[in-house]
């Protein structure tokens, strides 16, 4: 008789996640379909803005009601901190002394200011790997812009090359560019653990 033993690839990593909306969000859905253990931090006010996007189970609006929201954040736990707060820090370092990787989608700068920069966590935790996922990256002249699905098609050329000639350009439906930046982000994720484990 042959037993088959089956594990999770990456069910050894313990991820502290601290994005919202789509990109970031799918990131970790992704990780944790592969095992993770995902805990996803939300804000006291409102939690995740996810929360409010359509389509909503049985057009009926609500926290718990967004379709997008659920698929989202399948697999993961859930904590609320208040990251302002002299108790939510402590709680969030607390979480993270435990935590392999650490995700984040706030406008570049935001962890600074929270005074939970990169540099701190990773002298609290050297092995710590960090993903930041945002608009135009952490540094370079588009830092601080804002940007939506839409802007990405547009800038990435993507528009150009949709929809028919002498007629406006067109993107994909749903929201296409933050589930790719998402795929990509579990990407890096995955090479900043093999590269902490395997020290290359």
């Amino acid at each position: 008789m042959v037993r088959i033993l089956h594990s999770l690839a990456l069910e050894k990593i313990r991820i502290l996640d601290l994005t919202h909306f789509v990109a970031g969000p799918y990131c970790t859905k992704l990780l944790a379909d592969f095992g993770a253990d995902v805990i996803k931090v939300e804000h006291p006010d409102g939690g995740d803005k996810a929360r409010y996007l359509p389509p909503f189970k049985g057009e009926q609006h609500g926290l718990e009601n967004s379709l997008l929201f659920q698929y989202l954040n399948t697999n993961k736990k859930s904590v609320t901190l208040d990251l302002k707060s002299e108790i939510g820090k402590k709680a969030f370092l607390d979480l993270l002394e435990h935590s392999d990787v650490l995700i984040e989608n706030f406008k570049p700068g935001t962890l600074d200011k929270l005074g939970i920069d990169k540099n701190s966590l990773l002298r609290k935790k050297n092995d710590l790997v960090i993903v930041s996922i945002s608009n135009f990256g952490q540094s370079g002249p588009y830092r601080d812009y804002g940007a939506n699905d839409l802007i990405h098609y547009a800038l990435s050329g993507l528009m150009f090359v949709f929809g028919s000639t002498g007629r406006e350009p067109l993107k994909h439906a749903f929201r296409q560019a933050q589930f790719k930046a998402g795929t990509n982000a579990a990407s890096a994720v995955l090479m900043g653990i093999y590269g902490v484990k395997f020290n290359v």
